[in-house]
Protein backbone atom coordinates (compact mmCIF):
# COMPACT_ATOMS: atom_id res chain seq x y z
CA UNK A 1 0.00 0.00 0.00
CA UNK A 2 1.83 3.00 -0.98
CA UNK A 3 1.11 6.21 0.80
CA UNK A 4 1.42 9.83 0.29
CA UNK A 5 4.18 11.05 2.92
CA UNK A 6 5.35 14.46 3.77
CA UNK A 7 9.13 13.83 4.92
CA UNK A 8 11.13 16.62 7.10
CA UNK A 9 14.83 16.93 7.30
CA UNK A 10 15.64 14.74 4.27
CA UNK A 11 18.80 16.31 3.57
CA UNK A 12 20.45 15.50 7.51
CA UNK A 13 22.36 12.27 8.65
CA UNK A 14 19.36 10.75 10.50
CA UNK A 15 16.52 11.28 8.43
CA UNK A 16 18.35 11.33 4.60
CA UNK A 17 18.82 7.46 4.38
CA UNK A 18 15.17 6.90 6.46
CA UNK A 19 13.50 9.17 3.75
CA UNK A 20 15.43 7.32 0.60
CA UNK A 21 14.17 3.84 2.23
CA UNK A 22 10.36 5.26 2.08
CA UNK A 23 11.11 5.91 -1.51
CA UNK A 24 12.16 2.77 -2.36
CA UNK A 25 9.43 0.90 -0.61
CA UNK A 26 7.35 2.75 -3.20
CA UNK A 27 6.02 5.54 -1.41
CA UNK A 28 5.18 9.05 -2.85
CA UNK A 29 7.34 11.23 -1.17
CA UNK A 30 7.00 14.97 -0.43
CA UNK A 31 10.58 16.10 0.95
CA UNK A 32 10.33 19.94 2.82
CA UNK A 33 13.75 21.56 3.37
CA UNK A 34 15.08 24.46 3.67
CA UNK A 35 18.17 23.69 1.47
CA UNK A 36 17.88 24.79 -2.13
CA UNK A 37 20.92 22.81 -3.37
CA UNK A 38 19.12 19.66 -1.04
CA UNK A 39 15.98 20.28 -3.11
CA UNK A 40 17.73 19.86 -5.90
CA UNK A 41 19.30 16.63 -5.25
CA UNK A 42 15.78 14.87 -4.49
CA UNK A 43 14.28 16.53 -7.77
CA UNK A 44 17.23 15.01 -9.50
CA UNK A 45 16.43 11.41 -8.44
CA UNK A 46 12.72 11.97 -8.72
CA UNK A 47 11.77 12.91 -5.84
CA UNK A 48 8.94 16.18 -5.03
CA UNK A 49 10.74 18.61 -2.73
CA UNK A 50 9.20 22.29 -1.08
CA UNK A 51 11.79 24.40 -0.16
CA UNK A 52 10.70 26.67 2.88
CA UNK A 53 10.97 27.18 6.77
CA UNK A 54 9.41 24.88 9.70
CA UNK A 55 8.99 28.57 11.23
CA UNK A 56 6.48 29.37 8.48
CA UNK A 57 3.22 27.67 9.01
CA UNK A 58 1.54 28.45 5.59
CA UNK A 59 4.60 26.81 3.98
CA UNK A 60 3.93 23.77 5.95
CA UNK A 61 0.21 23.73 5.58
CA UNK A 62 1.17 23.41 1.90
CA UNK A 63 3.44 20.90 2.09
CA UNK A 64 0.91 19.23 4.12
CA UNK A 65 -1.96 19.27 1.77
CA UNK A 66 -3.39 15.68 0.45
CA UNK A 67 -0.49 13.87 2.54
CA UNK A 68 -1.62 10.65 3.99
CA UNK A 69 0.93 10.61 6.80
CA UNK A 70 4.34 12.14 8.01
CA UNK A 71 7.95 11.41 8.57
CA UNK A 72 8.89 13.85 11.14
CA UNK A 73 12.24 14.98 12.80
CA UNK A 74 12.77 17.92 14.64
CA UNK A 75 16.40 18.57 16.08
CA UNK A 76 16.62 18.24 19.92
CA UNK A 77 20.23 20.20 19.92
CA UNK A 78 19.94 23.90 17.98
CA UNK A 79 21.47 26.95 18.65
CA UNK A 80 19.87 28.95 21.44
CA UNK A 81 17.98 31.52 19.17
CA UNK A 82 15.36 28.80 17.41
CA UNK A 83 12.31 28.09 18.65
CA UNK A 84 12.56 24.21 18.96
CA UNK A 85 9.18 23.73 20.67
CA UNK A 86 7.86 26.11 17.62
CA UNK A 87 9.41 23.58 14.73
CA UNK A 88 7.18 20.35 15.85
CA UNK A 89 4.31 22.40 17.16
CA UNK A 90 3.99 23.93 13.59
CA UNK A 91 3.83 20.50 12.10
CA UNK A 92 1.45 19.74 14.03
CA UNK A 93 -0.71 22.47 13.17
CA UNK A 94 -0.38 21.88 9.78
CA UNK A 95 -1.18 18.45 9.50
CA UNK A 96 -4.55 19.05 11.83
CA UNK A 97 -5.17 21.65 9.24
CA UNK A 98 -4.44 19.60 6.10
CA UNK A 99 -6.19 16.33 7.90
CA UNK A 100 -3.11 14.68 8.19
CA UNK A 101 -3.38 11.65 11.05
CA UNK A 102 -0.58 9.49 10.59
CA UNK A 103 2.86 10.26 12.16
CA UNK A 104 5.77 8.77 12.45
CA UNK A 105 8.44 10.22 14.19
CA UNK A 106 12.27 9.74 14.70
CA UNK A 107 12.41 11.46 18.03
CA UNK A 108 16.30 12.82 17.68
CA UNK A 109 16.89 11.21 21.49
CA UNK A 110 15.46 10.36 24.28
CA UNK A 111 13.02 12.14 26.25
CA UNK A 112 14.14 12.16 29.54
CA UNK A 113 11.48 14.05 31.15
CA UNK A 114 7.48 13.94 29.71
CA UNK A 115 6.23 16.63 31.48
CA UNK A 116 9.55 19.34 30.48
CA UNK A 117 7.85 22.43 28.73
CA UNK A 118 11.32 22.90 27.22
CA UNK A 119 12.66 19.90 26.13
CA UNK A 120 10.86 19.64 22.32
CA UNK A 121 10.37 15.72 22.24
CA UNK A 122 8.25 16.00 25.61
CA UNK A 123 6.15 18.89 24.38
CA UNK A 124 5.68 17.30 21.14
CA UNK A 125 5.07 13.85 22.83
CA UNK A 126 1.79 15.13 25.14
CA UNK A 127 1.04 17.19 21.53
CA UNK A 128 0.62 13.87 19.70
CA UNK A 129 -1.19 12.34 22.30
CA UNK A 130 -3.35 15.12 23.00
CA UNK A 131 -4.17 16.15 19.30
CA UNK A 132 -5.91 12.69 17.78
CA UNK A 133 -2.73 11.97 15.94
CA UNK A 134 -2.33 8.50 14.89
CA UNK A 135 1.59 8.12 15.75
CA UNK A 136 4.49 6.06 16.26
CA UNK A 137 7.69 7.52 17.92
CA UNK A 138 10.99 5.87 17.19
CA UNK A 139 13.81 6.89 19.59
CA UNK A 140 17.72 6.35 18.15
CA UNK A 141 20.01 4.73 20.83
CA UNK A 142 22.93 5.88 17.68
CA UNK A 143 23.68 6.07 14.43
CA UNK A 144 26.22 4.26 12.61
CA UNK A 145 26.21 7.72 10.08
CA UNK A 146 28.03 8.56 12.61
CA UNK A 147 31.02 6.54 11.54
CA UNK A 148 30.84 8.49 8.07
CA UNK A 149 32.42 11.55 9.80
CA UNK A 150 35.91 13.03 8.67
CA UNK A 151 37.03 11.69 12.19
CA UNK A 152 36.51 7.95 10.94
CA UNK A 153 38.21 8.66 7.38
CA UNK A 154 41.11 10.43 8.93
CA UNK A 155 41.85 7.38 11.55
CA UNK A 156 41.54 4.45 8.67
CA UNK A 157 44.74 6.32 6.93
CA UNK A 158 46.77 5.27 10.34
CA UNK A 159 44.94 2.00 10.69
CA UNK A 160 42.80 3.18 13.69
CA UNK A 161 38.86 3.43 14.42
CA UNK A 162 38.39 6.54 16.01
CA UNK A 163 35.25 7.42 18.03
CA UNK A 164 34.77 9.98 21.52
CA UNK A 165 33.14 6.60 23.49
CA UNK A 166 35.75 4.02 25.94
CA UNK A 167 36.49 1.10 24.27
CA UNK A 168 34.51 -1.05 26.41
CA UNK A 169 31.60 1.14 26.20
CA UNK A 170 28.56 -1.03 24.33
CA UNK A 171 26.03 0.65 21.84
CA UNK A 172 23.25 -0.55 19.46
CA UNK A 173 24.04 1.23 16.81
CA UNK A 174 21.27 1.35 14.37
CA UNK A 175 21.55 1.86 10.18
CA UNK A 176 19.18 5.65 9.59
CA UNK A 177 17.27 3.62 6.53
CA UNK A 178 16.23 1.49 8.72
CA UNK A 179 13.61 3.96 10.83
CA UNK A 180 12.42 5.00 7.28
CA UNK A 181 11.90 0.57 7.09
CA UNK A 182 10.16 0.40 10.12
CA UNK A 183 8.30 3.28 9.34
CA UNK A 184 7.14 1.77 5.96
CA UNK A 185 5.93 -1.25 7.65
CA UNK A 186 4.52 0.23 11.01
CA UNK A 187 2.53 2.52 8.80
CA UNK A 188 0.83 -0.11 6.83
CA UNK A 189 -0.88 -1.45 9.97
CA UNK A 190 -2.61 0.42 13.02
CA UNK A 191 0.34 2.69 14.90
CA UNK A 192 0.99 2.04 18.45
CA UNK A 193 0.53 4.97 19.53
CA UNK A 194 3.66 4.76 21.65
CA UNK A 195 7.74 5.70 21.44
CA UNK A 196 9.88 2.90 20.92
CA UNK A 197 13.35 2.79 21.13
CA UNK A 198 15.26 1.74 17.98
CA UNK A 199 19.08 0.85 17.72
CA UNK A 200 21.00 -2.12 15.48
CA UNK A 201 20.57 -5.78 16.08
CA UNK A 202 24.36 -6.34 17.96
CA UNK A 203 25.42 -4.30 20.73
CA UNK A 204 29.26 -3.63 20.14
CA UNK A 205 31.56 -2.16 21.62
CA UNK A 206 34.75 0.07 20.01
CA UNK A 207 37.03 -3.27 19.70
CA UNK A 208 33.97 -4.79 18.27
CA UNK A 209 33.89 -1.93 15.78
CA UNK A 210 36.84 -2.50 14.68
CA UNK A 211 37.29 -5.64 14.48
CA UNK A 212 34.22 -5.90 12.11
CA UNK A 213 34.83 -2.87 10.08
CA UNK A 214 38.65 -4.26 9.78
CA UNK A 215 37.19 -7.96 8.46
CA UNK A 216 35.07 -5.71 5.70
CA UNK A 217 37.37 -3.64 4.98
CA UNK A 218 40.15 -6.14 4.90
CA UNK A 219 42.37 -3.89 7.06
CA UNK A 220 43.29 -4.67 10.87
CA UNK A 221 42.05 -1.60 12.70
CA UNK A 222 42.23 -1.02 16.16
CA UNK A 223 39.87 1.21 18.07
CA UNK A 224 40.73 4.52 19.67
CA UNK A 225 38.38 6.52 22.21
CA UNK A 226 39.05 10.28 20.65
CA UNK A 227 38.78 12.81 23.21
CA UNK A 228 35.57 15.10 23.45
CA UNK A 229 37.12 18.20 22.66
CA UNK A 230 39.05 17.02 19.32
CA UNK A 231 35.41 15.81 18.51
CA UNK A 232 34.10 18.78 19.05
CA UNK A 233 36.38 20.29 17.15
CA UNK A 234 35.75 17.97 14.32
CA UNK A 235 31.90 18.67 14.52
CA UNK A 236 32.16 22.47 14.48
CA UNK A 237 33.81 22.82 11.47
CA UNK A 238 30.69 20.65 10.14
CA UNK A 239 27.87 22.90 11.54
CA UNK A 240 27.14 25.27 14.98
CA UNK A 241 29.67 25.74 17.06
CA UNK A 242 26.80 25.40 20.11
CA UNK A 243 25.53 22.41 18.61
CA UNK A 244 29.08 20.78 18.53
CA UNK A 245 29.74 21.87 22.79
CA UNK A 246 27.04 20.10 23.54
CA UNK A 247 26.98 17.02 21.56
CA UNK A 248 30.77 16.84 22.79
CA UNK A 249 29.60 17.33 26.28
CA UNK A 250 27.79 14.41 26.13
CA UNK A 251 30.62 12.07 24.81
CA UNK A 252 32.54 13.81 27.36
CA UNK A 253 29.90 12.27 30.05
CA UNK A 254 30.23 9.02 28.52
CA UNK A 255 33.97 8.73 29.14
CA UNK A 256 34.04 10.18 32.43
CA UNK A 257 31.13 7.97 33.83
CA UNK A 258 30.48 5.17 31.30
CA UNK A 259 28.48 2.89 34.01
CA UNK A 260 25.53 5.78 34.34
CA UNK A 261 25.22 5.60 31.20
CA UNK A 262 25.08 2.57 29.58
CA UNK A 263 21.94 1.46 29.94
CA UNK A 264 20.75 4.04 27.92
CA UNK A 265 22.60 2.47 24.94
CA UNK A 266 21.66 -1.18 24.90
CA UNK A 267 17.81 -2.14 23.81
CA UNK A 268 16.04 -5.23 22.54
CA UNK A 269 16.35 -5.12 18.73
CA UNK A 270 14.01 -8.11 18.76
CA UNK A 271 11.32 -6.31 19.90
CA UNK A 272 11.26 -4.16 16.72
CA UNK A 273 12.08 -6.97 14.21
CA UNK A 274 9.48 -8.83 16.10
CA UNK A 275 6.76 -6.14 16.33
CA UNK A 276 7.33 -5.17 12.59
CA UNK A 277 8.40 -8.42 10.93
CA UNK A 278 11.60 -6.76 9.85
CA UNK A 279 15.41 -7.75 10.03
CA UNK A 280 17.22 -4.59 11.24
CA UNK A 281 20.73 -3.84 9.23
CA UNK A 282 23.59 -5.30 10.80
CA UNK A 283 26.68 -3.40 11.29
CA UNK A 284 28.85 -5.41 8.86
CA UNK A 285 26.33 -5.27 6.45
CA UNK A 286 25.73 -1.50 7.03
CA UNK A 287 29.96 -1.30 6.46
CA UNK A 288 29.65 -3.24 3.15
CA UNK A 289 26.98 -0.82 1.93
CA UNK A 290 29.04 2.21 2.58
CA UNK A 291 32.64 0.83 1.87
CA UNK A 292 33.44 3.49 -0.85
CA UNK A 293 32.86 6.13 1.23
CA UNK A 294 35.67 4.42 3.47
CA UNK A 295 38.16 3.77 0.90
CA UNK A 296 38.19 6.52 -0.73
Amino acid sequence: MALKILAFGANGAQMAAGTQALVDAGHDVRVFTRSEAGAERWRAAGVEAIIGDMADQEALIEASDKRDALFLHVPLITDPDDDRNAYGMNALRAARTTGVKKIVWNTGGPIMDPSSTTDPGAVLLRALQEGGFSFLGLTPVTYMENLLGPWTTAGLAQTKLPYPTPATFKMQWGAAADFGRVADKALKGALPNEVLTLGGPEALDGDDLAQIMGDVLGQHLAFETMPAAEFEAHLAKMGSPHVASMIAGMYGGIQANPDQFQPGFVTDAGAIEDRFNIKLTSFSQWVSDHSTAFKS
